[in-house]
């Protein structure tokens, strides 16, 4: 009841709130989080401590920003719904979009691949504002009236969400036969039911989800992230098109595909490792020590 009063509160108060007063208050309240939090703040410690190969001096650094970053992405997104087509097109810096036309001209759909980096929903945004058809995936949450707050403030009326469960494969195979986009966040094994790759040289599982819409409907993965810069804007940028490899073994093609979209999405974490905004375990315990050592 407290958490779904505090994001209610925020979704009022979001859009009134302007983002220079806004991002100069989500400082220090991410910066209370992180104390009030230390199992989250291990986590994250330990979560970017993998990604920059135990750079130790930097990653406190680092950590104390990824918490400053996770409330403004909650600001973001609440204040997402007041914001026009045209808002959105001034502040986000769309780049590769050409490579989303030309995958939408094939007439099977995209599988749009992002990661918690940056400000997530606003790449479903920015292309629905572009395109129009976009469903995408989000992880259930109860109660029933949290979970419909965030679909309204993710959805912002431009957006199809659906929540990952039973039957939702066949909803989204259904929009990628409509030439449409489905936008999934792939970064964290949320159902620990995904494929074994390795991450950032580590073994760990990662959603399979994508990549198997993609073999059973030809459709390409577009992988696609959002980077803040300063000044309140964002670049969403849109990676080529990845079709996928097959073998005719489907086990050995889930992993290799995915394990190439892993590859992607390490490549885009490293430039803003401080943006990337997981706060749970990605890798199993303990095997970053076989590469970096024990680390507290």
């Amino acid at each position: 009841m407290l958490e779904y009063l505090v994001f209610r509160l925020l979704s009022l108060l979001a859009p009134i709130i302007p983002p220079s007063v806004a991002y100069w208050l989500c400082n220090p309240i991410g910066d209370a989080v992180r104390r009030l939090l230390p199992g989250k703040r291990r986590i994250v410690r330990r979560n970017l401590s993998i990604v920059m190969g135990g750079a130790r001096g930097d990653i406190d650094r680092k950590t104390r920003e990824a918490f400053r970053e996770g409330i403004k992405y909650y600001y973001d997104t609440f204040r997402a719904p007041a914001l026009s087509d045209a808002d959105m097109d001034r502040l986000i810096e769309l780049r590769g979009w050409e490579h989303a036309e030309r995958g939408m001209a094939r007439g099977k759909g995209l599988v749009v691949v992002t990661a918690h980096l940056g400000s997530p929903s606003l790449v479903a945004q920015i292309l629905a504002v572009k395109k129009g058809k976009v469903t995408m995936v989000v992880e259930p949450v109860k109660p029933k009236r949290f979970y419909d707050l965030m679909v309204r403030v993710r959805g912002c009326g431009r957006i199809r969400v659906i929540p990952f469960g039973a039957g939702v494969t066949n909803e989204l195979m259904g929009a990628l036969r409509r030439n449409e986009m489905v936008g999934i966040v792939a970064d964290r094994d949320v159902s620990s039911t995904g494929v074994q790759v390795r991450f950032f040289g580590l073994e760990t599982t990662m959603p399979a989800g994508p990549v198997l819409l993609a073999l059973r409907t030809d459709a390409l993965v577009l992988p696609a992230f959002t980077f803040r810069r300063g000044g309140g804007g964002f670049e969403a940028r849109i990676y080529e098109p990845m079709e996928m490899t097959r073998s005719g073994n489907l086990k050995a093609d889930l992993r290799a595909n995915t394990e190439r979209l892993a590859e992607v999405m390490a490549r885009a974490i490293r430039e803003k490792p401080e943006q990337w905004m997981v706060f749970e375990p990605v890798w199993p315990e303990g095997a970053e020590e076989t590469v970096l050592g024990s680390f507290q």
